[in-house]
C-alpha cells in the first residue's frame, strides 16, 4: 500500500507545504506597511480600490495561464460557494481598509496588536466549529499567548478600535474561507468581483471629480498604485491556498508571524513609542509559540508512527 502525506481535497497540498506557503505570506504581509507608506496623500479607500482593480487583472491572467476559469464558472453556479465567498469578500474589504488606514496613520503598533488577537479568535473558532482539539502543550501555548494579548490590551489604556476591527475581520475571513471549497485563484477572483461595483465605481467617481491620483500624480505614483495589486494579490493567493491545507488551530498560531513582523517594523523601523510592558508581551507570546509548536511536533510524530505501524500491518 502506498503511503501519501495528507492532502486537502481541493488544494492538493500537504500540511507541511501549506505551512511553508503561509510563512512566506504572513512575512510579506507583515512588511507591507513599508509599501503602503510610500503612497503619500492617497486615502486608504483609494488604495483598496486599486488593489481590487489590478489584483483582479493579475488573478484573471493567472487563471488563464493555469486554465482555471472552468472552476470559476462552476463556483458561481453554486449558491453555497457564492454565499461563503461573498462573506469572505465583505470581511476582506473591511480588513484591508482598516489595516491600510492604520499603518498610514501612525498606528502600526495598534495594527500589530489587532493581529495578535486574530490567532486567538481563529483558535476558538476551530475548537468550537471544526472540533479541532489542541494537545496539552498546545493548550499551554494558547494560554501563554492569551496572557500576552491580555497584557497588551490592558497596557494600552483605551479601547483600541482599529485593533479590534483588524482582529475580527481577519479571523472571520479565515473562518469563511476555510469552509469554502472553491480553489484559491477562482475564489479570490470571486472575492474581488463581489466588491468591484463599489470600489471600481469609487475610482471612476474620483477621476470625474479630479481627485484621483492615477494618471494625475506622475509615473512613479501610477506604478505604486498598480503595484497595490501585486503586493496584495500574490500573497493573498498563497493565503487562500494555504488556509485550506492547514488545520485551523495551526493556522491560528502561524498568524503570529504577521503581528510580530509588524510590531518590530513599527518599533524599530518606524520608531513608534515602545514600552517595557510591550516587550514583556513578546516573552509570553513566544513562550506560547514554543509550547504550541512543540506540541504540534510531538502530535505529528505520533501520527506518523501510527501510520507506519498500520502500513506495516497491511504489507506484512
Amino acid at each position: 500500500m502506498e503511503h501519501r502525506s495528507p492532502r486537502t481535497a481541493a488544494g492538493g497540498l500537504s500540511q507541511r507545504q501549506g505551512m511553508g506557503i503561509l510563512f512566506g505570506v504572513y512575512l510579506s504581509f507583515g512588511l507591507s506597511p513599508l509599501y503602503w507608506n510610500l503612497l503619500h496623500g492617497v486615502s486608504a479607500l483609494e488604495m483598496v480600490s486599486h488593489r481590487s482593480l489590478w489584483g483582479s487583472l493579475i488573478i484573471a491572467a493567472f487563471m488563464v495561464w493555469k486554465g482555471q476559469f472552468p472552476a470559476f464558472f462552476r463556483a458561481i453556479r453554486d449558491r453555497r460557494e457564492i454565499a461563503l465567498i461573498g462573506l469572505c469578500s465583505l470581511a476582506h474589504l473591511w480588513n484591508w481598509w482598516i489595516y491600510i488606514w492604520a499603518v498610514t496613520n501612525g498606528k502600526v503598533l495598534e495594527c500589530s496588536m489587532g493581529h495578535y488577537i486574530v490567532p486567538m479568535i481563529s483558535t476558538i473558532l476551530g475548537f468550537l466549529f471544526f472540533r479541532e482539539r489542541p494537545g496539552r502543550l498546545q493548550w499551554m501555548g494558547i494560554i501563554f499567548a492569551g496572557i500576552g494579548v491580555l497584557i497588551l490590551l490592558m497596557g494600552y489604556g483605551a479601547v483600541p478600535w482599529a485593533s479590534l476591527n483588524v482582529a475580527l475581520s481577519a479571523a472571520l475571513f479565515a473562518f469563511f474561507r476555510k469552509r469554502a471549497t472553491v480553489g484559491a485563484a477562482p475564489g479570490m477572483l470571486m472575492e474581488l468581483l463581489f466588491s468591484a461595483p463599489f470600489l471600481w465605481g469609487y475610482l471612476i467617481w474620483l477621476g470625474e471629480r479630479g481627485q484621483g491620483h492615477f494618471l494625475a500624480g506622475g509615473a512613479y505614483m501610477d506604478l505604486l498604485l498598480i503595484g497595490c495589486g501585486f503586493v496584495s494579490a500574490i500573497p493573498q493567493l498563497g493565503l487562500s491556498l494555504g488556509i485550506r491545507s492547514v488545520p485551523m488551530i495551526s493556522l491560528g498560531i502561524m498568524q503570529y508571524i504577521l503581528p510580530t513582523t509588524v510590531f518590530m517594523l513599527g518599533a524599530f523601523v518606524m520608531r513608534e513609542p515602545i514600552s517595557a510592558s510591550k516587550l514583556l508581551v513578546f516573552l509570553f507570546i513566544w513562550v506560547g509559540v514554543g509550547c504550541f509548536l512543540s506540541g504540534t511536533v510531538f502530535s505529528t510524530g505520533r501520527k506518523k508512527l501510527r501510520q507506519v505501524t498500520e502500513i506495516g500491518r497491511v504489507k506484512y
